[in-house]
């Protein structure tokens, strides 16, 4: 008997009863030099911030107004 091949499947999501705003966060993997890695701990240590996430957030924030589409 031929071995079956497992698939991944979602994990459905679990709704919130408090709240009818459902937060989906993303996983999104970015490929740095190790001089972009040191700028941004450097960011991370002046600011005191404690995660690369938050940096990455303020980041987008700050770009987002000068986004042009279509």
């Amino acid at each position: 008997m031929a071995a079956e091949k497992k698939g991944y499947k979602k994990k459905p999501l679990k709704r919130s009863v408090k709240s009818d705003n459902i937060v989906v966060s993303t996983v999104i993997t970015v490929r740095i030099s190790d001089e972009e890695k040191m700028r941004i701990e450097k960011i991370m240590a002046d600011l005191d911030i404690k995660s690369y996430s938050d940096v990455m957030r303020m980041a987008l924030h700050m770009v987002k107004p000068t986004l042009q589409y279509g």
